[in-house]
């Protein structure tokens, strides 16, 4: 998987904020997964299958770097935001400060 391809599939669900990639093993197969935990509730997206414990540690340090840089772009986005006023007139009231 290259980088690209694992953003978009993050992106796909951008209602949900990645924090770590984890490892789990079934049916003795590898598989990593993106999670993201918020409002108690764990959710995971399948990322890839992998043949040994080896080469999905290998694969887990590589997305979770590349989960950092995809983290890092994000805030650097949300607080390059302009900040937004919003006036509200109330006929007979008055929050002048």
């Amino acid at each position: 998987m290259d980088f690209a391809r694992f953003k978009t599939r993050l992106q796909q669900w951008e209602h949900l904020h990645f924090t770590s990639v984890e490892l789990q093993q079934r049916d003795g197969r590898y598989e990593i997964y993106a999670t993201a935990a918020e409002h108690q509730t764990l959710s995971q997206l399948f990322i890839c299958n992998v043949s040994n414990e080896s080469a999905a540690q290998e694969e887990i340090k590589q997305l979770q770097s590349w989960l950092q840089k995809i983290k890092s772009g994000r805030s650097k986005r949300l607080n390059a935001r302009p900040v937004r006023q919003v006036t509200v007139n109330v006929p007979g009231v008055s929050l002048s400060r």
